[in-house]
Formats: C-alpha cells, sequence, structure tokens
C-alpha cells in the first residue's frame, strides 16, 4: 500500500511539474507592421534521420555505438540523396514564407545576417537599405525524417520556433511560438501539424529510391511550418 501511495505522489508530481508551453500571440492593428525582414540561416546544414526506438537501444553502450553509427550511415545516404535531386532546403523555406507573407499584405525580404552558432534566435538584426518595421526569426531545429521504431513508415519531421520583434527596439516581441511538424512527443501549447500520409516511406532503401519524392517531403513539411507561421500574423 505504501508503494502504491509513493508512485501515486510521484505521479502527481511528476503531471505537476509539467509546463504547458504559452506564445505570444499577434496584434496586428496595435503593431502597425507592414514591412517584414526575414532572418537568414534559419536551418541546419543537414537532415536528419532519426529512429526513436531502435534494436540496439536494448544492448546498452555497444547497441548505442551501433545506433549511432546506422544513423550516421542513413544520413549521410539521405542528404546525399537530397543534394543529387539539388534539394535546397534553406532556400525553399525562405521563398515560402515570402510568398505567405505577400499573400497576408506585408512587404517581404530575406535579410543578410550573420551565420549562427546555434539553432537559436539571433541576437541582432541587420538590412541592408530601407530597414522593415520588424523582423521575423524562423528557427528550425531540426528537419528530415523520423520513425517511430523497426518496421515503422519514416516520415518528414520538422521543429521550429517563431517570432517576430520590432525592427526599432529587438528586445520588443511581438508574437512568439513553437511550431512542430510530425513531432514524436507532443507539447501542450506547442502547435502541432500532422504528417502528410502521401510521403511515407517504409525504409532507408524507399527513400534513397526516389530522391525527388524524399526532397517533396521535406519541402512540404517546411511549407506547412511556414504557412502556420505567417498565419499567426493575420
Amino acid at each position: 500500500m505504501h508503494k502504491v501511495l509513493v508512485a501515486a505522489g510521484l505521479a502527481v508530481s511528476l503531471s505537476a511539474c509539467a509546463s504547458t508551453y504559452v506564445g505570444k500571440p499577434y496584434d496586428r492593428a496595435a503593431a502597425n507592421v507592414q514591412s517584414i525582414g526575414i532572418a537568414d540561416d534559419a536551418l541546419p546544414e543537414k537532415a536528419t534521420a532519426s529512429e526513436v526506438a531502435s534494436v540496439g537501444s536494448n544492448f546498452g553502450l555497444v547497441g548505442a555505438l551501433a545506433n549511432a553509427a546506422i544513423q550516421q550511415s542513413r544520413e549521410k545516404a539521405i542528404n546525399d540523396a537530397l543534394a543529387g535531386a539539388g534539394f535546397d532546403a534553406e532556400a525553399r523555406l525562405e521563398q515560402r514564407v515570402i510568398t505567405s507573407l505577400d499573400a497576408q499584405g506585408y512587404r517581404a525580404k530575406v535579410e543578410q545576417n550573420a551565420v549562427r552558432q546555434k539553432r537559436v534566435y539571433l541576437a541582432s538584426y541587420n538590412s541592408a537599405g530601407d530597414k522593415p518595421d520588424a523582423y521575423l526569426d524562423i528557427v528550425v531545429t531540426n528537419y528530415g525524417y523520423l520513425s517511430a521504431g523497426v518496421g515503422q513508415p519514416w516520415r518528414p519531421t520538422v521543429a521550429a520556433t517563431v517570432r517576430l520583434v520590432s525592427a526599432s527596439d529587438s528586445s520588443k516581441v511581438l508574437m512568439e511560438n513553437q511550431i512542430v511538424y510530425n513531432g514524436m512527443y507532443p507539447q501542450k501549447g506547442v502547435i502541432t501539424l500532422s504528417a502528410n500520409p502521401e510521403y511515407a516511406f517504409l525504409d532507408r532503401e524507399d527513400m534513397l529510391a526516389d530522391p525527388a519524392r524524399l526532397a517533396g517531403g521535406i519541402e512540404d513539411a517546411l511549407n506547412k511550418v511556414a504557412d502556420t507561421a505567417v498565419g499567426l500574423l493575420r
């Protein structure tokens, strides 16, 4: 009985510790933003290919090392295939953001910023020529393909944080949120997008057999994230 009470108390404690993400909603009328500079260098250099529950996970350090080697080999093959297909994830995302912002009535252009040392928001924003009213900083912390485990399909995944800051005062955040496309562990408060079943692959061989479709899956996921991010600025 004592063990049951301890377990129940632990469960309550853990649930109390779980926090819900709370973004900052956008007030378009109050912000009075007409032009937006899009922060550059939003994506990591390489796509990932992660299997959440793998065979080696049950074999300690040896299994972990084997898994790491398999993942590294898989990611290299996938990134080589994407490069061979001429896929530029950064360019595709930036173009989609511009198109979506234009559709919402904003004037938008990409700003050339310093290369990010980490996948975090830029500390400062630079503009060449006319300064925009605000900067949209979309930080993709991860993109690529994800499988729930051995024998499970591989689907595109993207995780991003996004914020809009005033150009006159970068400490003034006008909007902030998090967006996850096909994440394995949904978090309360985070905008969660479902994977498009059109881009599900059986295994590594299936992904590498059609590089154009492989790239199409990531592009589709990035488009959904870009449209969702811009949709927060309506």
